[in-house]
């Protein structure tokens, strides 16, 4: 069964340039929950929400191609958390591994670093940028044999925002690199990304946040992500998405999941592919965790137990 899936996802491959399910070597693999993820795609968004946070996520296809999958681990921090309305500094890491089966494993890891400009009293205009590297690695089977190969990957983005509104426009991949792990050679295709979205108070329990993602390379290759957000009591969050000429998605989620000061925030996904679609569309779920660190408080004594006892 292992080589059955490997043999078609090499046809694929072949044969079809942007797969819908799972995209094909030369582009990043678009999640559900895009508007969870931004920082993978637009480098200047990092730290836009919390001075420090760490999260993590993974897609996963079902039905034949159950050995699909992608992770992703991000961390972010800020170097002068307590500068509120001053020029703002980023770093953070970020890591992702599409895995297609026994065989097939891409990884991606980078450096990120953002530089947030208050312009206003309320909005703020960012510019970032990211540099790492690519490894594509194929395992060697009954029936080829394997290999590994290692580029260097950059990506650059603009990023506008505040409380209840962003946009963002990036370049990724922009070194355009080319890996040859066995036999054929793949070109990591240098492509664009537009992000926006707007938040607006429906009640004081509810707000409605359209967001969408446009991702282009040529008249050939373009696709489109949708998603409607509902946030109720700042706690839960419900979401329906999608994908243009794909699928559709539902999603749900906790927020603020109070750990002391501390707070976790969680989304599940559900996509399936509309009527129509060719069945190499497949149904996909998709988990995500975020840990947000809370402050210590102004004043805050430290616990007994660190004291020095008489």
């Amino acid at each position: 069964m292992r080589i059955y899936i490997l043999v078609c996802f090499v046809l694929l491959l072949n044969r079809i340039p942007s797969c819908i399910a799972q995209p094909g070597a030369g582009f990043p693999v678009q999640f559900i929950q895009f508007f969870k993820t931004y920082n993978l795609i637009n480098p200047a968004s990092i730290g836009k929400d919390a001075p420090l946070s760490f999260s993590t996520g993974n897609k996963s296809l079902t039905g034949a191609f159950n050995g699909v999958r992608t992770f992703y681990f991000n961390a972010n921090v800020q170097l002068n958390p307590s500068e509120k309305r001053s020029p703002r500094h980023v770093l953070g890491l970020s890591f992702a591994n599409d895995k297609e089966g026994t065989f097939i494993n891409r990884n991606r890891a980078s450096l990120l670093y953002a530089f947030h400009l208050p312009i206003s009293k309320r909005l703020t205009l960012s510019a970032g940028a990211d540099i790492g590297f690519l490894n594509f690695a194929y395992k060697a089977s009954n029936i080829s044999a394997g290999g590994s190969a290692f580029a260097p990957n950059a990506d650059v983005g603009l990023w506008l925002s505040r409380s209840d509104f962003n946009i963002g426009v990036s370049s990724n991949q922009i070194i355009a690199s080319r890996l040859t792990p066995i036999d054929a050679t793949y070109t990591i295709e240098r492509h664009y990304n537009l992000i926006a979205e707007k938040t607006f108070e429906v009640s004081p329990y509810i707000s409605l946040t359209p967001a969408f993602v446009f991702r282009w390379f040529d008249q050939n290759y373009y696709n489109a992500d949708f998603a409607l957000i509902m946030l109720i009591q700042e706690n839960v969050s419900v979401a329906v998405g999608y994908k243009y000429q794909s699928g559709a998605s539902m999603s749900g989620g906790l927020e603020k999941i109070k750990l002391g000061r501390h707070a976790l925030k969680m989304m599940f996904s559900y996509y399936t592919p509309i009527s129509g679609i060719t069945s190499y569309n497949a149904q996909s779920y998709e988990l995500s965790f975020q840990f947000v660190p809370g402050k210590k408080k102004k004043g805050e004594v430290q616990p007994e137990e660190d004291e020095e006892e008489e």
